[in-house]
């Protein structure tokens, strides 16, 4: 696999090959040695794995569709770039992770906190759940979830960040506290503040 084939397409390039097995840290410690060694089939393999987790982040922040295969795409051409840089102070997760964070807020100012489109939900993403009932409880579904989106692009950065990581991604509140740079504690408190911040948003609108 060429670096070229890795980068070619767009996400749903690597969605089709559907989900992968998790990797053990010694696994994936292997792959980035040799992507740093220039290896683009263990490139791919990384995408692969991490391909729906950076989506999602992306999303989480975004709330938009197109927006989020963007910022994910570009995130993984900055991870091939830069690659060389990982010392292996942290997880490979957590770099990644400030990445995609770094990525889609940097999208966020160059286009001037865009709306959530509600046309562009991904309902086929691992953590939008799937309507499997009427077609009108479906639709109830869908509009519920794209005002708790429309909700979240309304918080300030730091809420809707840790709402993302917390709430859609149910991270551990140590593996939290490591990407934000912050105590456990402040992980905490931030949460409770976000949680109402959200709460709030949600109060103003009429289901």
């Amino acid at each position: 696999m060429s670096v070229a084939t890795v980068f070619s397409g767009t996400m749903e390039t690597y969605t089709e090959i559907g989900k992968t097995e998790e990797l053990d840290i010694e696994q994936e410690r292997e792959l980035v040695l040799r992507c740093q060694s220039g290896d683009a089939d263990a490139m791919g393999t990384l995408i692969i794995r991490y391909q729906h987790w950076v989506y999602n982040i992306a999303y989480g922040i975004l709330g938009h569709h197109q927006d989020a295969q963007d910022v994910a795409q570009d995130a993984f051409l900055s991870v091939w770039e830069n690659i060389g840089k990982f010392e292996f102070r942290s997880q490979f997760s957590t770099w990644l992770y400030r990445i995609v964070k770094n990525k889609c807020f940097n999208h966020i100012d160059q286009y001037q906190r865009r709306k959530t489109d509600p046309t562009e939900i991904d309902d086929s993403q691992p953590w939008v759940p799937l309507d499997t009932a009427t077609p009108e409880d479906a639709a109830l579904r869908s509009e519920e979830k794209d005002i708790v989106h429309s909700a979240l692009a309304r918080l300030k950065d730091s809420y809707r960040e840790i709402l993302v990581l917390r709430e859609l991604r149910e991270l551990p509140y140590e593996e939290i506290s490591e990407i934000l740079g912050c105590t456990l504690g402040r992980v905490k408190s931030r949460l409770h503040e976000a949680r109402k911040a959200l709460k709030k948003e949600l109060e103003r609108v009429e289901w």
